[in-house]
């Protein structure tokens, strides 16, 4: 076991050119509880295919990105966005992230591996896959997001902020996750 408690963490083992300087961390917080707090007042509960809920920071407005994504972005701050949602699980978990590295290395200038972790959540099969990129028009955007998969379906939580305003970004990903179901 590393991390946090309930937590297991094995970093992944692939030769990938696109992020030759990879270095594999552990998350340093525990965001994979089973047993949710109730929701503060600061946040609102949203809901995707599959039975997918989780919360967003209230005031978030939440819209369609991709079939099974939703996005909700700070209206005091569009440069911060989550998103989250459920699609069909295939192929194998690392696998499939690994290769959606590369294709989103064709399309984010810079992209900079931090993590891309094999996990747990609940006890369901998950990556922690963490992320640098330069932006043309905004400098270093930094994203994180955890995937997991359960009953044949893909779960995910994501957040992204330019990196100079990162840090309140890996707590909202803990309150995301831990509030997420299934």
């Amino acid at each position: 076991m590393n991390g946090s408690e309930g937590q297991t963490v094995q970093s992944v083992s692939v030769t990938d050119p696109v992020a030759p300087d990879y270095e594999s961390s552990t998350p340093t917080t525990g965001i994979y509880s089973t047993t949710p707090e109730p929701v503060a007042d600061s946040y609102e509960t949203v809901t995707a295919p599959d039975g997918f809920s989780t919360v967003v920071p209230r005031g978030w407005p939440s819209e369609p990105k991709n079939p099974g994504s939703y996005q909700a972005t700070d209206p005091a701050d569009e440069s911060h966005y989550v998103r989250y949602g459920a699609s069909d699980a295939r192929g194998d978990l690392v696998d499939t992230h690994v290769a959606a590295e590369k294709d989103t290395a064709t399309r984010l200038t810079g992209l900079h591996r931090v993590r891309m972790d094999r996990i747990d959540v609940r006890g369901s099969e998950a990556v922690d896959w963490e992320f640098t990129w330069e932006s043309s028009t905004q400098g270093t955007r930094h994203v994180r997001a955890v995937y997991w998969r359960s009953g044949g379906v893909e779960y995910f939580v994501y957040v992204s902020a330019l990196d100079s305003a990162w840090q309140p970004m890996p707590e909202l990903l803990t309150t995301m996750l831990d509030r997420s179901r299934p």
